[in-house]
């Protein structure tokens, strides 16, 4: 339970970021605090605000707000409470993910996209995948006529490969398939999405893990991106 509750909370703050990039610290302090908390889980609450460019009061403030840490002690420090210490390392993951994102969200090249893909291949190519998979869900449940079910696809290969990442074969081999007979009626491209591009990369971690007992051990670098149009490409349509 305790794992589930971190992993939900921290899909909402990266969304929250996403939707609201360099104005929610809340990302910043968890990434500074992975950083500072390798060998101890207490934090000086001061270097933490300094890291994040924000008053300790509101780092402090900030970081309770998540349910995920204790109180500051008397000596002006910050700890993930003791349910979620287990899991230190899916957050300090989780936190570098989130500023890449950040970081291929303010691509120059992703100016001309609209905004809910920006955002999705941001979290996508950031490996970002259940948090990819909430976002676009809800674009899914509110979209009609042939966008509805493009971004199905799109949140099914994200979650696909969230069960990748799980070692879930069944359920990655699923999804995969399921999203790769939504979106082969979308390419070559569509919303400005490389779709035959990506059925690429689908078909090929699809066709490692067919026959396998278990999911293969896959990088996440070796999973491939959720790609946009290229600039020749659009001058070309």
């Amino acid at each position: 339970m305790s794992y589930v509750r971190l992993k939900h909370v921290l899909a909402e703050i990266a969304l929250d970021a996403i939707a609201h990039p360099g104005s929610v610290p809340t990302a910043a302090l968890l990434l500074a605090y992975a950083r500072m908390s390798r060998r101890r889980p207490s934090v000086s609450l001061a270097r933490l605000s300094r890291a994040a460019g924000v008053a300790p009061v509101d780092a402090a403030r900030a970081l309770l707000a998540t349910g995920l840490f204790d109180g500051a002690d008397g000596e002006g420090r910050v700890a993930l409470a003791a349910p979620f210490r287990p899991f230190a390392p899916y957050l300090s993951r989780q936190a570098a993910r989130v500023r890449v994102a950040l970081r291929l969200l303010g691509s120059p090249q992703r100016l001309a996209v609209p905004v809910e893909i920006r955002r999705a291949t941001a979290l996508f190519n950031a490996g970002l995948y259940f948090e990819c998979h909430e976002y676009l869900e809800d674009i899914w449940r509110a979209s009609s006529g042939p966008e509805r079910a493009f971004y199905h696809g799109l949140v099914q290969a994200a979650a696909g490969f969230y069960h990748v990442e799980k070692g879930n074969a069944h359920g990655a081999r699923t999804l995969l398939g399921k999203a790769i007979a939504k979106l082969d009626a979308y390419a070559p491209a569509y919303r400005e999405v490389d779709v035959a591009t990506l059925l690429s990369g689908l078909r090929g971690v699809l066709s490692r893990m067919n026959g396998a007992p278990a999911a293969p051990v896959v990088d996440r670098p070796a999973l491939p991106a959720l790609p946009l149009v290229t600039a020749a490409r659009r001058a070309r349509r």
